[in-house]
């Protein structure tokens, strides 16, 4: 389905630019998209929503080199789909939320220590410097595979095990409390 945000441009050079971009990376915007928000729906918006981003960046998506362009383009979906997998989260509770409220009734001295250890991790995540952190989500939160972590970021993959490889030290120097 192409995307009736295109026709909105005014200047024919900048809409046909355009139409090629999507031409050519709608499937993995869409992909990517879809990863996140595990909704087709949702994925579409989250592609519509990325392509009015873009089209507002348009002077720089023309002077960028065909790798560089491809991973603005999927950071850029990546980002408006975590958005909008917030902006959902907030206004409804999930499952987890539901079953999270529920727990809080029937803790043990066992839950209350591993939820520490969670929180304990999630927070050293947080910790990691952006391109470790992003490489550590989509590797173990959402699965993927080292050519399709290099694919979405534009890395090759063997750089992204290094990548990957110096954030688990990195991770494991800070819950050990050595920090760097």
């Amino acid at each position: 389905m192409f995307p009736l945000v295109l026709l909105l441009i005014q200047d024919e050079d900048d809409r046909t630019f355009m139409e090629g971009l999507y031409t050519q990376y709608h499937r993995l915007m869409y992909a990517q998209a879809l990863q996140i928000l595990r909704l087709s729906e949702a994925a579409e918006d989250a592609v519509s929503e990325s392509l009015i981003q873009l089209i507002k960046k348009i002077n720089l998506l023309r002077t960028l080199p065909c790798n560089k362009l491809k991973a603005y383009v999927v950071i850029t979906v990546k980002h408006t789909a975590i958005t909008q997998l917030h902006r959902r989260q907030r206004e409804q509770p999930t499952d987890d939320t539901v079953f999270l409220n529920l727990a809080d009734v029937q803790r043990t001295d066992d839950h209350v220590l591993e939820e520490a250890g969670i929180t304990r991790i999630k927070d050293a995540i947080r910790s990691l410097p952006t391109r470790e952190k992003d490489l550590m989500l989509m590797r173990y939160f959402r699965d993927m595979t080292d050519e399709e972590i290099a694919e979405a970021t534009g890395l090759k993959p063997v750089s992204v095990r290094v990548h990957l490889s110096r954030a688990r030290k990195r991770l494991a120097q800070i819950l050990s409390g050595k920090g760097e």
